[in-house]
């Protein structure tokens, strides 16, 4: 017997929605066969059993690739214990000596304890020009280096929105469409769909809300554990 059902069909949009993706990196799918799908004129579709494969197939590639569960050395993200504090400086070193001092208005201590140690990250909120504009700045300390940084967006007054640049253990930026499985579950998209204008990087970042410390301070583990900080 023939089953005549017809599958559903998606858009670009519903499919990076499902996937907590930028419709970006599904478009780049699309494009270059990963995802299976379809255009009708100039506008691409896929189909939910397409949907279903492509998620199956990267699940298999990813146990191919890795075949030893994956531990993120450090403490874990889950509690964390955030108070208030002073207003504080940094300064940043110069090349060739000297430092330029930074304000932020805002500041915040995060601790989290594990395996009988405590670590304190500091999250500051200050202000920066940046790729043509005078934006928010989030930065975030383990003791007193530097590890993510983030910028507002060009509406950050309205939609509050921060994007944090990925760098590899290598240093480098992200700028290929397939997110390391450590920010699988972050808010991924490329920067400058976020900070928009003269010189904004195009490499990938994680997309966090003002109020969501949580994910900022997260996507700081994950860079200090990459640069063996713990």
């Amino acid at each position: 017997m023939i089953d005549n059902t017809l599958p559903r069909i998606l858009t670009p949009k519903e499919v990076a929605e499902y996937l907590k993706v930028d419709e970006g990196i599904i478009r780049h799918e699309l494009e270059t066969g990963s995802l299976h799908g379809f255009k009708i004129g100039q506008e691409w579709r896929c189909s939910d059993e397409d949907l279903l494969a492509y998620i199956r197939r990267e699940r298999g590639r990813d146990a191919t690739e890795s075949p030893q569960p994956h531990v993120v050395k450090g403490p874990s993200v889950s509690k964390w214990n955030i108070i208030e504090v002073a207003p504080l400086d940094f300064n940043w070193p110069k090349k060739g000596g000297g430092s330029n001092t930074e304000h932020y208005d805002k500041a915040y201590e995060a601790t989290i304890a594990t395996n009988g140690q405590e670590y304190t990250f500091k999250v500051g909120f200050g202000n920066r020009e940046s790729a043509g504009q005078d934006r928010r700045r989030v930065t975030i300390w383990l003791g007193n280096r530097a590890v993510v940084e983030f910028a507002g967006s060009n509406d950050y007054k309205n939609d509050g929105l921060l994007a944090g640049i990925i760098r590899l253990k290598n240093g480098k930026q992200l700028t290929t469409q397939r997110i390391p499985e450590e920010y699988r579950e972050f808010r991924v998209a490329k920067y400058n769909t976020i900070v928009k204008g003269p010189r904004a990087s195009t490499g990938m970042a994680v997309i966090a809300h003002k109020d969501d410390f949580k994910s900022m301070l997260d996507h700081a583990v994950i860079r200090a554990t990459w640069k063996e900080l713990f």
